[in-house]
């Protein structure tokens, strides 16, 4: 493997909205893989969750910026909120690589993504451009997923590590239903995050 100067983890998500789970698993990778920087990346229209959101980019951009504002590896990524149709993976990680060719990126994915790869756009050339951090879930046996791992490393020639999870249940779906339900999310939230939503109206009805 070719030696590269830095080594950047990628979050992407939609982060809608970025909660205290999404930072520990961004703090997680950090530490086991001992990477430079961990970038948080916004999808502005994730293939796969075309009609889900409820925040537009700039403001699920602006909460990213919040919770990460004393958290100095933690880094904001726009590449991928665009006004582009759709931003597929293989692409943004193409794009990363001829930017900063000293870098190693190391994409993070969870269980249930690593089950679906082969239904991603352009699997084999995500394998080639990053190495793939699959993150464990209590569902799924470490068992099951290191036979995964195996199956895609003899398929795409795959660079794919376990990224050990912290154990919490936090889902941004639940959040938002917990908002317009006037729930206290104070302990799910970073507390600058909670407090932006409060002063934008965000997630009143969902």
């Amino acid at each position: 493997m070719e030696k590269k100067d830095k080594h950047i983890g990628i979050m992407g998500g939609t982060f809608d909205p970025v909660h205290n789970a999404h930072l520990a698993l961004a703090k997680q990778a950090y530490r086991q893989f001992d990477l430079d920087e961990v970038w948080m990346m916004p999808n502005g229209n994730p293939p796969h969750k075309k009609d889900t959101r409820q925040a537009d980019v700039a403001h699920r951009m602006n909460m990213v910026n919040l919770a990460i504002q004393n958290i100095p590896y933690l880094k904001l990524c726009d590449m991928e909120c665009t006004s582009q149709t759709y931003h597929y993976t293989y692409e943004t990680m193409q794009m990363l690589n001829e930017q900063y060719p000293d870098t190693r990126f190391y994409f993070v994915m969870g269980a249930d993504s690593l089950f679906d790869f082969d239904d991603w756009k352009e699997p084999g050339i995500i394998s080639q451009e990053c190495v793939l951090l699959a993150a464990t879930r209590d569902h799924c046996p470490r068992s099951e997923m290191k036979d995964r791992i195996l199956e895609l490393q003899e398929r795409y020639g795959a660079d794919i590590r376990i990224l050990n999870t912290p154990n919490m249940d936090i889902a941004s779906g639940d959040i938002r239903e917990d908002i317009s339900q006037r729930e206290d999310i104070s302990d799910v939230l970073p507390a600058a995050v909670a407090e932006y939503i409060q002063c934008h109206g965000l997630y009143q009805n969902v």
